[in-house]
């Protein structure tokens, strides 16, 4: 039960990351909880329990999202939403450039990352919130999820790298560079 309790958050954010989204993800972790329970497998090591149930937790998660993707259901008529103006790229811009700061004002930001963060593959999701959440190092996401630590390495970077660039996107350049010109005086006699 302690090997669970200390393996608990690092289940919910592999399936959060399976998933996609965080709703769900405590339902996913205990119907894996109740797979092992069932299973009755005893293990000495916490680390062995915690990659066993990681397993567990990934195949119920992927389960899960294939049903949800079979039932997917519409709050409102496509027509109607087809024909609602989005906002001007500016809008959607929650972060100043300049200072790195979140913009007051911006609701959007957590829409995006999410949106963001569904263009990862499953593993890619995975091991960038066990290092950035989670903050574990890349031997103990390499253990979790049973992939070379070299493989986690990479995920983590280049999921950083693709959420970047697709949170840039569309962002408007607010910092200003003073032209070459503009610092120079014209000196012509």
């Amino acid at each position: 039960a302690a090997h669970y309790q200390r393996a608990y958050p690092h289940l919910a954010a592999v399936a959060a990351g399976v998933l996609g989204k965080r709703e769900g993800a405590e339902d996913i972790v205990q119907e894996a909880a109740g797979i092992a329970v069932a299973k009755g497998k005893r293990f000495d090591n916490a680390g062995a329990l915690a990659a066993w149930l990681i397993g567990v937790v990934r195949r119920c998660a992927q389960n899960e999202r294939r049903k949800s993707q079979r039932r997917r259901t519409y709050a409102a008529d496509p027509v109607v939403m087809a024909t609602q103006p989005l906002p001007p790229p500016g809008e959607l811009s929650p972060v100043d450039s300049a200072t790195g700061r979140l913009i007051e004002g911006q609701s959007s930001f957590e829409d995006r990352l999410q949106h963001a963060l569904l263009e990862l593959t499953e593993e890619a999701r995975c091991c960038l919130l066990l290092r950035t959440v989670h903050e574990l190092d890349y031997t103990e996401i390499a253990d979790l999820l049973t992939i070379p630590r070299g493989t986690a390495m990479s995920h983590v970077h280049r999921s950083r790298q693709k959420l970047r660039r697709l949170l840039a996107e569309g962002q408007p350049d607010t910092e200003t560079k003073p032209s070459v010109n503009s610092c120079q005086q014209d000196e012509r006699p």
